[in-house]
Parts: structure tokens; C-alpha cells; sequence
């Protein structure tokens, strides 16, 4: 049987980007944007695993994950949290989430291949990982085409969240559009992104939500990148 695994968070960028990458990892995956939703979810369904945001409109992250311990005693509980954090709110995120149960720590922004290594890592059993935060900077490896791509030219909005002068945020920016196909979109932007970023369209593109699979700068002031949509 696959296990069930719930994801909470109120940014739709990342429990869409999140719920794809785990769902190719054959895990099923349920999302919830409030803890309101997620504690309805739970009351009707166990989880195996919870990757669970600390900063929710309705309540405090850890306040939820005691309460999903306390009706779910058995299920793992991974917090994602904005590593924008001071010290002492991080010390004090951290020792109360031990405290709840917290298996693991995930910083945000995140890197998605972290995220599915850490997840499959915890429920398989093979979880040698200390309670604390990870960093790494490994990505998605660039992979062939498998749809040849059409010219684009035309100037593409997008956003994706950010840390901005010590606040976790929404950014909405500009690209210029390259290629594109069915499956993803190559662009030319000022604003450099890093592997794994999670990022969203307007209507342009359908409201589309993409990955950055690779991304290398052309020069001194535009990077080039490859999104796959998911």
C-alpha cells in the first residue's frame, strides 16, 4: 500500500510543486492551505506523514502539529520554516517542534529533490538524519527533451516566493520567453533562479505552475533557464 502523506502550507506554489514531486516518488498525496482544512483531512483520514509549514493564516504550525498528535500519535511530522528566522524564533520553533514530536526540519525556500530525499528517507526507515536543518545544493539533474519546443518571444510574468529583507514573501517579476512546448518554457531573466525554484504563471500561460530544472547565467545580467510545468 502506498502511503498517504499530507502537505500544509498556504502558498499554492509550493503544495502544488510539493504534492507533484511526491507524487512521482508513487506516495499519495493529499494538501491542505489552512489548518482548519488539514485537521478536517486528518479527522477522517491517518497519514503516514505531514510536511507541515509553521506560519498558517489560522494557526500557529506547531499548535496544529500537537493537535495532529495528539488524534494521530503515529504520524511522522516533517515542519518546513522560513530560514529567514532569527536566532532565538529558530531555537524556539525548533525546541518546541521536538517537543510535539517533529521528526525533521526543512528550511524554506527549499530545494524539491531535498525535500522527496529527506521524505522517502523518514518513511522507509532509513531516517539517520539528526533533528535539525539540512542544506544542500544539489538539484534536478538536466534532463533531454523529450517534446521539441517552439519559439517564444513574448514577455512572461511569474511569481515565486522569496525571503526579502527578513520576511518570507511573494515576488511578482518579468521574463522574456524562449522556447516553450507542452511539458515546459525556456527563459531569459534579470532576475537570477536557482534550481528547484518554484515558480508560477499568469494567464498567459494558463496559470501554470513550474520548476526550474536547470538555469546558468548568459552574462553579467540575464540568466537562461529551463522550467518544466508540473
Amino acid at each position: 500500500m502506498k502511503k498517504q502523506i499530507l502537505v500544509v502550507d498556504d502558498d499554492q506554489l509550493i503544495l502544488y510543486a510539493l504534492a507533484r514531486a511526491l507524487k512521482e516518488e508513487e506516495f499519495e498525496v493529499e494538501t491542505a492551505d489552512t489548518a482548519t482544512e488539514a485537521l478536517k483531512k486528518i479527522a477522517f483520514s491517518p497519514y503516514d506523514l505531514c510536511l507541515l509549514d509553521v506560519h498558517l493564516a489560522d494557526m500557529n504550525g506547531l499548535e496544529l502539529m500537537r493537535k495532529i498528535k495528539d488524534s494521530c500519535p503515529d504520524t511522522k511530522i516533517i515542519v518546513m520554516t522560513a530560514s529567514c528566522l532569527d536566532s532565538s524564533e529558530l531555537s524556539e520553533n525548533n525546541n518546541k517542534a521536538i517537543a510535539n514530536g517533529a521528526c525533521h526540519f526543512i528550511p524554506k525556500p527549499f530545494n524539491l529533490s531535498e525535500v522527496t530525499d529527506v521524505v522517502n528517507q523518514v518513511l522507509t526507515g532509513q531516517n539517520n538524519l539528526e533533528v535539525g536543518f539540512r542544506y544542500t545544493g544539489h538539484g534536478f539533474e538536466k534532463r533531454s527533451r523529450k517534446k521539441p519546443r517552439s519559439p517564444y518571444k513574448e514577455n512572461i510574468r511569474f511569481q515565486m516566493s522569496v525571503i526579502d529583507q527578513g520576511n518570507y514573501t511573494r515576488w511578482s517579476l518579468e521574463a522574456k520567453g524562449v522556447d516553450v512546448s507542452d511539458s515546459g518554457i525556456g527563459l531569459l531573466t534579470p532576475h537570477p533562479l536557482k534550481e528547484s525554484q518554484i515558480i508560477g504563471f499568469d494567464e498567459t500561460l494558463g496559470k501554470k505552475i513550474g520548476v526550474v530544472v536547470w538555469s546558468k547565467m548568459v552574462d553579467e545580467e540575464n540568466c537562461r533557464v529551463g522550467v518544466r510545468f508540473a
